[in-house]
């Protein structure tokens, strides 16, 4: 009688070498997916945007929140938190494109341990936001400063509410709230029915630039503006255009440009304990609605376009890191 054939078991590495080809060719199939939904489903936004720079930390616990240009030295700032809890960084990118990691002391000599939700300066202070006002930085020892050196606050100034963005355009310093509901609500007072029936749940206090003024800003604002929910940045188009960020979790983003043209005075807003005049952005100045990726940040304004962070990148949320979130765009929203 014949013996059975036998025939040769496979080799373990040989199976284990199979299983990793299939595995790593399943995440070369969902990134390539992912990047062609990505390209088609934000499709006009990346037909204006260029990708300009890196934003930086966002491989090493760094969770961005918003950027600004120092007009000191040509650098970029970069504000955050850090997704450990440690100390909250600076980043500053020279205009040569070397990075420096900053850290940040209260005036009480504590650690900022803050949001880092906004940063803006003029030629003489930066801006850093913290709960329930901001920080006041020297923008001298800031463009100063190098890599791993603390900058020593020299003040807090106390607002009506915790900013969560701000920005120095012109002569003026916006500063925003944040509404989304049931994890983040806002004061009943910002709570306002436009004209055109919109519900919008959050402010903007503009605040006029004063070299008399301690810090260089008036201690009240000029006037109000009753802004959608969930905005994360502001900032102004040479056109003139008043231009939102708005996001939160994995919906898509929205860069939201209003006219100031258009824009009427919607009667006035408590602020500070004076009533100053409101405006109301809604659809009667609304110009332009540009879809973007998700967990879109803070925004600036510089050279004619608007320059916008991202935070899906970072180690927090990685997803971003798939389809090139890591980066800087900036894009023409003049009209």
């Amino acid at each position: 009688m014949d013996e059975p054939v036998r025939r040769p078991r496979p080799r373990p590495l040989k199976i284990v070498g199979i299983v990793a080809a299939v595995l790593a060719a399943l995440v070369l199939a969902v990134v390539v997916g992912l990047n062609i939904y990505v390209r088609a489903a934000f499709a006009p936004f990346y037909a204006e945007a260029e990708p300009v720079f890196d934003i930086p930390g966002v491989n090493a616990g760094f969770v961005c929140q918003d950027l600004d240009h120092l007009a000191a030295d040509g650098s970029w700032l970069f504000s955050g938190y850090m997704a450990d809890g440690s100390p909250s960084p600076l980043y500053k990118r020279a205009a040569d494109g070397t990075v420096a990691r900053l850290t940040v002391a209260n005036p009480d000599g504590a650690a900022y341990t803050g949001h880092g939700s906004a940063i803006t300066s003029t030629d003489r202070y930066a801006y850093l936001a913290c709960d329930g006002g901001y920080l006041v930085l020297d923008g001298e020892e800031l463009a100063a400063a190098g890599d791993g050196q603390e900058v020593d606050a020299i003040a807090r100034v106390d607002l009506d509410f915790s900013p969560a963005f701000m920005n120095i355009e012109g002569d003026t310093l916006l500063t925003g709230s944040f509404y989304y509901p049931g994890d983040y609500e806002t004061p009943a007072s910002h709570h306002i029915t436009t004209p055109d029936g919109t519900e919008n749940p959050a402010v903007i206090y503009a605040y006029d630039l004063d070299p008399n003024a301690p810090f260089g800003v008036a201690p009240g604002p000029a006037c109000v503006y009753s802004i959608p929910g969930m905005i994360q940045g502001v900032c102004l188009t040479d056109s003139g255009r008043i231009v939102l960020s708005q996001s939160y979790g994995i919906a898509t983003s929205h860069l939201l440009a209003y006219d100031q043209a258009r824009l009427t005075q919607d009667g006035t807003f408590l602020a500070d304990g004076a009533e100053v005049p409101l405006y109301c952005l809604d659809s009667r100045s609304l110009a332009a609605d540009v879809e973007a990726p998700p967990m879109a940040e803070g925004i600036e304004s510089f050279e004619g376009r608007v320059y916008v962070s991202d935070e899906s990148a970072s180690n927090k949320y990685i997803f971003g890191k798939l389809y090139g979130a890591g980066v800087v765009y900036a894009l023409d929203m003049n009209g």
